[in-house]
């Protein structure tokens, strides 16, 4: 994002008076109405060659009013699909005709036009309910193969409820019910290819973060001394609420102090002293696509001009660590491996490091590889999911090290970035990293 479209952001999210309701109510609709935009135009793209990538003729999103399946937030959620009705079928199908686009097609009730968005077929019912228009609509077209969201280990492509199934098979019955088959590997790989315009939402967000928490780790915001933990929270969490921003997360903020073994936690609620090590994790939502960093920063003592040199040296090696991931998170590579030669190869280099990024975008923890240990009753499939081109991630990671200005008390480095894989397999950060550890002064 331009320095000048960022400040255009800040000037609308400060200004007060009777103008800024109507400045935010104007950014909040220009926001959703190009969420929307986004999402209808990569389903229109899409889909269709990705269900034909997996063999999938039909896809059956089954949701219902206080259980919404996770991923129909991809084609509109609430604001464009109503309220997900009483039990509702979203579909979508391949006529495989050549120039026939993608059949889209929901039936159920609560349902506004703006559904038309994504859904060219809207079919309500009433008394007789769903079961009887499902039935009929399947066996009109007869597909072969049929998916529905049900995964053992990814969770957004397991919306579906045992009930809800159980309705579903009642109401198609044989030969249909023999003809289901998990969406996990094909929700998977349409969610994880990134288009432009979705780029372009993640590099927003990102900035909008980062300046968040570079405010917030600054002497804008912390008076050492007299500052506390929750008092950055709650500035955090006013911020995020005054730039109408969606919530992802909220702020989690803790401290590594000189005589304290442990880092103490926000809950504990410290006033933040002179000598303080800061950590911060936090991340946004914007027009359906998150955030995810974490920062550190350093209280200086008072006639210090810099953090000492073997923190410094610390936070040097954290920067290094984070080239090591950026190298290993090549497409086509198991998360769990890619954790394992990263943290082999830092190491080698005398770091002692945790590594753990993991896929993100429409949510913290996305549908994709996470680099974490393979642990198939923790993670699931995630350690063996290959990384993708166009994915966005997450660059996760800490360090650790024996610091001598502390009596040799062991302090950690967390990190965390927002990235992305281009078509040449390289990994982009969106704003930042962090270059160096950020210092906060101790006022006369």
């Amino acid at each position: 994002m331009s320095g000048f479209v960022f400040a255009v952001a800040l000037l609308l999210t400060s200004l007060t008076g009777p103008g800024a309701a109507g400045a935010q109510a104007r950014q909040s609709r220009a926001r959703h109405q190009r969420e929307w935009e986004v999402k209808a135009r990569k389903m229109e793209e899409r889909l269709l060659p990705t269900m034909r990538e997996h063999g999938i003729d039909m896809w059956i999103l089954m949701s219902r009013e206080n259980h919404p399946d996770p991923i129909l937030e991809l084609f509109g959620g609430y604001g464009v699909s109503g309220w997900y009705g009483h039990r509702n079928a979203y579909i979508f199908y391949d006529p495989a005709t050549p120039g026939l686009p993608l059949e889209t097609t929901v039936i159920g009730t609560h349902l506004s036009d703006h559904s038309k968005r994504f859904f060219a077929n809207i079919v309500p019912y009433g008394e007789n309910g769903l079961a009887p228009l499902l039935r009929r609509h399947i066996e009109e077209r007869d597909p072969e193969t049929i998916a529905i969201n049900e995964s053992r280990t990814i969770s957004m492509a397991d919306g579906l409820s045992s009930s809800l199934k159980a309705y579903l098979v009642d109401a198609i019955g044989e030969p249909y019910e023999a003809r289901l088959v998990s969406s996990e590997p094909m929700a998977i790989d349409y969610i994880s290819y990134r288009t432009e315009e979705e780029i372009a939402i993640e590099r927003e967000a990102s900035y909008l973060t980062y300046n968040i928490l570079r405010r917030a780790f600054s002497n804008e915001i912390i008076i050492p001394g007299k500052t506390t933990l929750m008092d950055v929270y709650w500035w955090i969490v006013d911020e995020w609420k005054t730039q109408d921003l969606d919530f992802n997360f909220p702020p989690h903020l803790q401290l590594q102090r000189q005589g304290h073994e442990e880092p103490v936690d926000d809950a504990e609620n410290p006033v933040i002293e002179p000598g303080d090590l800061l950590h911060v994790d936090f991340g946004v939502r914007l027009m359906g696509l998150v955030t995810d960093q974490q920062k550190m920063a350093y209280v200086l003592r008072p006639g210090e001009v810099d953090a000492p040199q073997g923190m410094r040296h610390a936070f040097a090696d954290s920067r290094r660590l984070g080239d090591i991931i950026r190298e290993e998170l090549e497409p086509g590579v198991p998360g769990h491996v890619v954790k394992e030669i990263a943290e082999e190869r830092a190491l080698g280099e005398g770091i002692l490091s945790s590594v753990y990024p993991h896929a993100q975008g429409n949510w913290v923890h996305g549908a994709g590889a996470w680099v974490s240990s393979d642990w198939p009753e923790r993670y699931g499939q995630h350690p063996r999911e290959l990384v993708r081109a166009r994915e966005i991630w997450s660059v996760e990671y800490s360090t650790s090290h024996d610091l001598d200005e502390w009596d040799g008390q062991r302090i950690s480095m967390l990190r965390e970035e927002d990235a992305w894989i281009d078509d040449d397999g390289d990994v982009r950060y969106f704003a930042g990293p962090q270059e160096q550890l950020w210092l906060i002064r101790t006022l006369p």
